[in-house]
C-alpha cells in the first residue's frame, strides 16, 4: 500500500500544479519586508519577501538566484523551530543528523577532518560560522531565513560552492514590544521563550531575546530505565541599533547558547545471528527486548555518553551612506566548544579482558573536547544609484582556529591532539547594468588568497610525535546572469557561475607526515542554472522553476585512492573525482482567498559520481558486485552511481485556513504540512544494506487567536501517521566479526508527537 502511494507522488503533483495554475491574475506587488500585496478592491495577495542574497536588500522575484525564504509567520504555522526542520520549506536542502552537516541539490561535505571546510555556507547575520554544527540549535526570534541553492562564491567566499544559508534575526523596534510563548509537548519538552524590544533614547533601539528548552529522551535505555536522546539548551541575544547621525545604521549584537544532548544513540536496525562484538562476544544475549527495525527506540547501552555544546559571538554591522554609495562594515568574532563521549560498541557487553586490555569498564569509549574560533572583517562599498549602472565590491578577511584532542580505548586505541588554522583573504565585485527597461546583466569576480595549517601530535608512543604542514592557494571565482521581463510580473533568468571550496587536512587518528606534506586539493564546480519567477492572477499566484546543472572536480571524501606516482593506495581523506548534479525545481504558492495559503515545492535532482574509479568497496562487496583487489587494497569503481543521502524527489505542501470562530472575537487558523521523499542510500560507497525506503511525513496544527492577534494558542501534532523512518543507516560489520549489524539514527520527528504552545505579543 505505501509503495503505491509513493509511486504515485510525481503524478499528484503534477495534478496540484495544474490546479493551481487554473484555479487563480496582476499587479505591481509592494516591494516591502513582512506585507502582503493588495489589488485595486483592497483584496490582499501573496506576502512579497525582499532578500540579501547578493548583499543588498532586494525583492525575492528580482533576484536571478534560486532560493527558497520562510519568514517568521510561517515558521510559527509550520512548527519549525530547530534547524533540522528547515527541510519542510526547502526540498533541495538534506541533512545527515549524525555528522550535523548539510546538502544542497545532493552536494555536502563526507569527511570527519577538522580540517576540512563544508560546501555549504551558513551565515547568521551577515557573518558565517565556523562549523555548521554551530547552527544546529533553536531557532529563535528568527525574521526569516533564505535558503539560496548553487555555487554562490562570488559574494559569499570560498565555502559556498554548494549553496548558503542566510539566517536574519529580528531587528528592534520603535516602540515598546514583545512576547513570551510557552510550548509543551507529549514527548515531554517544556520550552520557554521571551523577547522584548524598544527605544533606548532618539537614536538607539535595542532587542533582548532569551529561551530555555528541556526535552526528555525518546530514545528507551532498557539496561536501567533511562531516556535517552534527550535535550536541554538556552540562548540569549542582545542587539542594538543606532542612527547616531541620518546616513548612518549600527547594529551590535551578542549571542550566546549552550546545546547538551544524553547520547545521542543510535538503535540496532538490524542484528543477524551469531554476531559477536569484535568477533568476540556474542551480541544476542545483550539485546533482549529489543526488536530491530525502524521502529525501534530501544536500545541496551552501558555508557549513552553525551554532546556539549557552547557557543558565543559578537558582531559590529556599521551602514555609513555616502551620496549614492553606501559603505559596510561587518567585524565578527565567535567561539564555540564543544565535547562529547561516545560508547562506540553501542551494547552493554562487558568486553572481556583479554579483549579490553582489562580494562575495568570493559566498553569501547572515544571523547575528546573540540574548539573553533574565528575573526572576519569585511568592508563592502555599494552603489544607491536608480540609474542603470549598479555595483558592489568589498574586501574580506578570516582568521580560524580549531584546536581538538581525541581519545579511544580501551581497544582500536588511539590518543592525539591537534590544531588547524586557516587565514583567508578575498577580494570581491558584482556590478548589474540594465540594458533595456526589460534586459539586465550582472556580473561578479571574487580573488581569494587562502593559507592552511596543521600541528598533530600522536601521544600514543612512549616519545610522542608531532607532525606540522601547511599550504597556501589562490583561486578565482565568478558569475554571469541575464535576466529579461516578459511582463511586469513575470522574469526569466540564466545564470554561469563557479564555485570553490579550500585545501584541506586529514586531520583524524592515523595522521602523519606524509599527510602533513600532501593536504587535500580544492573542490571546484561550473554551474549553469535557468529560470523562471512570476506572479500572476492579481498577485494570488507565484510560480517560480529552476533547472540547473553543477559539474564538481576535485571531490572531497573519505576513501581509498591510488597515488598516481606511486601506485599506492591512500585511505582517508582524499580528491576521490568527480560529481555531477542536475535536476529541475519548482515552487508554487496561492492565495485564492484572503482567508487561504497554499504553498508547494518541489525539487527533482540526479546527484551521481562522475568519476571515482578507487572508491573503498562496502561490507561485504564481492568480486561479483563489483569489488576489485588493486595494490592490496579492496576498491570499486562508483561511476555512475548516486551520491549518498541524495533522494531523487522531494516534495512539500502546506495549506493554513483562517476563519472566524462562533465566539466573538476570535479567529480560527488549521495548517496542514506534509512533506515526501523518495529512497535514498546514506552510504557513499552503495551498500544496498544502508537504504531507506520512501516515506511522507504529516504534520497538523489548529490555532485560535483574538482579533488583534495578540494572544495564541496553537494544538499541533507531528507525525500524524507515526511514519518511523531514519535519518542515518550505518553498517557497523567491522565491529562485529564480519556480521551485518546495522544501526540508525531515528530523529525526534520520526514519531507522532502532540503539543499545546501558547504565546502572547505586546
Amino acid at each position: 500500500m505505501r509503495s503505491n502511494q509513493y509511486h504515485s507522488m510525481p503524478k499528484i503533483t503534477a495534478i496540484a500544479a495544474a490546479v493551481a495554475m487554473l484555479t487563480f491574475g496582476s499587479v505591481d506587488a509592494q516591494e516591502a519586508a513582512g506585507v502582503t500585496s493588495k489589488d485595486e478592491a483592497g483584496n490582499v495577495g501573496l506576502q512579497v519577501y525582499t532578500v540579501t542574497a547578493q548583499k543588498r536588500v532586494q525583492p525575492m522575484q528580482k533576484v536571478p538566484v534560486a532560493i527558497d525564504v520562510v519568514n517568521a509567520k510561517a515558521m510559527e504555522d509550520q512548527h519549525i523551530v530547530e534547524f533540522t526542520d528547515l527541510v519542510r520549506v526547502s526540498p533541495s536542502m538534506t541533512i545527515n543528523q549524525s555528522t550535523n552537516s548539510v546538502s544542497l541539490r545532493g552536494i555536502g561535505t563526507y569527511a570527519f577532518s577538522i580540517g576540512v571546510e563544508p560546501a555549504v555556507s551558513i551565515i547568521i547575520d551577515d557573518v558565517p560560522v565556523v562549523q555548521q554544527s554551530q547552527a544546529f540549535s533553536n531557532l529563535s526570534d528568527i525574521e526569516r531565513v533564505e535558503v539560496l541553492r548553487g555555487p554562490q562564491g562570488t559574494l559569499f567566499g570560498k565555502n559556498s560552492s554548494a549553496g548558503v544559508i542566510n539566517i536574519v534575526t529580528q531587528e528592534s523596534t520603535s516602540y515598546m514590544s514583545g512576547s513570551a510563548q510557552l510550548t509543551a509537548t507529549s514527548d515531554k519538552e517544556i520550552r520557554a521563550e521571551a523577547s522584548v524590544s524598544g527605544p533606548i533614547n532618539e537614536i538607539a533601539g535595542f532587542r533582548l531575546n532569551a529561551y530555555n528548552t528541556h526535552r526528555t529522551g525518546y530514545i528507551k535505555n532498557l539496561t536501567n530505565g533511562a531516556d535517552l536522546n534527550g535535550e536541554s539548551g538556552s540562548g540569549v541575544r542582545a542587539r542594538i541599533d543606532l542612527r547616531p547621525a541620518t546616513d548612518v545604521k549600527v547594529k551590535l549584537i551578542g549571542d550566546y547558547s549552550t546545546r547538551n544532548q544524553v547520547g545521542p544513540v543510535q538503535t540496532l536496525y538490524s542484528a543477524p545471528a551469531g554476531a559477536k562484538v569484535l568477533g568476540a562476544v556474542e551480541l544476542a544475549p545483550a539485546i533482549a527486548g529489543i526488536t530491530p527495525g525502524e521502529g525501534n527506540f530501544n536500545a541496551r547501552i552501558s555508557d549513552p555518553g553525551f554532546s556539549d555544546n557552547k557557543q558565543a559571538s559578537l558582531s559590529a554591522n556599521v551602514s555609513w551612506k555616502l551620496g549614492d554609495n553606501t559603505v559596510t562594515s561587518v567585524t565578527s568574532y565567535q567561539d564555540w566548544k564543544f565535547n562529547y563521549l561516545q560508547d562506540v560498541d553501542g551494547t552493554e557487553i562487558v568486553i572481556p579482558a583479554a579483549v579490553s586490555g582489562g580494562a575495568p569498564k570493559g566498553s569501547i569509549n572515544q571523547y575528546g573536547p573540540y574548539q573553533s574560533t574565528q575573526l572576519t572583517q569585511e568592508l563592502r562599498l555599494a552603489s544607491n544609484s536608480a540609474g542603470p549602472l549598479n555595483y558592489l565590491g568589498g574586501v574580506f578577511y578570516s582568521h580560524a582556529e580549531s584546536d581538538r584532542s581525541f581519545e579511544r580505548f580501551p581497544v582500536l586505541l588511539a590518543k592525539w591532539s591537534a590544531t588547524a588554522g586557516n587565514k583567508s583573504i578575498a577580494a570581491f565585485t558584482q556590478i548589474d547594468y540594465t540594458l533595456t527597461p526589460t534586459t539586465r546583466v550582472s556580473g561578479g569576480l571574487r580573488a581569494n588568497k587562502e593559507s592552511i595549517n596543521v600541528r598533530f601530535t600522536n601521544q600514543l608512543p612512549a616519545v610522542a610525535e608531532t607532525f606540522v604542514g601547511s599550504s597556501s592557494d589562490t583561486a578565482y571565482t565568478g558569475k554571469l546572469s541575464l535576466q529579461h521581463d516578459l511582463e511586469k510580473n513575470v522574469m526569466v533568468y540564466t545564470t554561469y557561475s563557479t564555485g570553490y571550496k579550500g585545501a584541506g587536512f586529514d586531520i583524524s587518528t592515523g595522521f602523519n607526515q606524509a599527510k602533513a606534506n600532501r593536504p587535500v586539493n580544492p573542490e571546484t564546480s561550473v554551474s549553469y542554472e535557468a529560470g523562471i519567477k512570476s506572479r500572476s492572477f492579481e498577485n494570488r499566484l507565484q510560480l517560480n522553476a529552476t533547472a540547473f546543472l553543477t559539474n564538481y572536480v576535485d571531490f572531497q571524501a573519505q576513501a581509498a585512492v591510488q597515488d598516481p606516482k606511486t601506485g599506492a593506495i591512500q585511505l582517508g581523506l582524499n580528491n576521490v573525482g568527480e560529481l555531477q548534479t542536475k535536476g529541475v525545481e519548482l515552487e508554487i504558492s496561492a492565495k485564492p482567498s484572503k482567508a487561504l495559503l497554499l504553498e508547494s515545492s518541489i525539487a527533482y535532482v540526479n546527484a551521481t559520481i562522475a568519476k571515482f574509479p578507487t572508491a573503498n568497496c562496502y561490507p561485504g562487496q564481492t568480486v561479483a558486485l563489483g569489488c576489485y583487489v588493486l595494490s592490496g587494497a579492496s576498491v570499486q569503481n562508483l561511476a555512475g552511481s548516486p551520491l549518498a543521502n541524495s533522494p531523487k524527489l522531494k516534495a512539500n505542501f502546506a495549506g493554513t485556513y483562517e476563519f472566524a470562530m462562533p465566539v466573538a472575537d476570535l479567529t480560527g487558523a488549521v495548517n496542514v504540512n506534509y512533506q515526501y521523499q523518495s529512497e535514498v542510500n546514506f552510504d557513499l560507497f552503495r551498500n544496498p544494506l544502508a537504504t531507506q525506503k520512501a516515506y511522507g511525513i504529516l504534520n497538523g496544527s489548529f490555532s485560535i487567536m483574538n482579533d488583534s492577534k495578540q494572544a495564541k494558542l496553537t494544538l499541533f501534532v507531528n507525525n500524524i501517521l507515526n511514519q518511523h523512518y531514519t535519518a542515518n543507516i550505518s553498517d557497523v560489520a567491522g565491529s562485529f566479526g564480519g556480521a551485518h549489524v546495522l544501526t540508525a539514527t531515528l530523529p525526534r520527528n520520526s514519531q507522532r508527537y502532540f503539543g499545546a504552545r501558547v504565546k502572547y505579543d505586546f
